[in-house]
């Protein structure tokens, strides 16, 4: 059983609470974020503690793996954190809006990079994957064009999008690896 903390209780901090809840070897250790209500909703829905201090995941020896959905601006220092602490970090995209903080990133955590995984779901998602098998073994044909087009369910709010880096460099980094998997590098 893999226990894991969830930083970041908006709207994909709920999608990955669920998605941890329903998985048989995951369980849900614990939920934080700044705004009470928000990780009490949460907690409460999911069965799991919850906390507006991040360090009650960062140093909780017995949370082996933490998945950061807090906003962007804010993934940088929570990422070297965990990582920092032993812990496996599934951290939502961007890193950052600044390369060179992604960088840097990079850099502070060196070898244990392999502890960390970005929120590119898309390759995972059944259909995508379908799809991309039946390209590779020939049965669709020879791909020669690709459209890629990305939808959200409801505008996002203001405040998202000033911190986000607005739907172009928050969303389309996922038709970016979608070209990637189905092309390549």
């Amino acid at each position: 059983m893999v226990r894991l903390g969830l930083i970041g209780c908006g709207r994909i901090g709920r999608v990955h609470a669920d998605s941890i809840t329903v998985h048989p070897r995951a369980e849900l250790a614990r939920v934080v974020d700044p705004f009470a209500s928000s990780a009490r909703e949460v907690g409460e829905q999911f069965a799991a503690p919850w906390s507006t201090d991040v360090e009650a995941v960062i140093d909780d020896p017995a949370i082996d793996a933490v998945v950061v959905a807090s906003p962007t601006p804010t993934h940088v220092d929570l990422l070297i954190r965990a990582v920092r602490t032993g812990k496996a970090v599934l951290c939502e995209k961007p890193i950052d809006l600044d390369i060179a903080r992604v960088d840097a990133c990079s850099a502070e955590i060196g070898a244990l990079i392999d502890r960390v995984m970005l929120g590119f779901n898309r390759r995972f998602d059944p259909s995508f994957s379908d799809i991309r098998s039946r390209v590779e073994a020939g049965e669709i044909g020879t791909l020669e064009q690709l459209t890629i087009i990305s939808r959200d369910p409801a505008p996002p709010p203001a405040a998202y999008v000033a911190t986000s880096g607005g739907l172009f460099r928050d969303m389309t980094i996922h038709d970016f690896d979608m070209a990637r998997f189905f092309l390549g590098d």
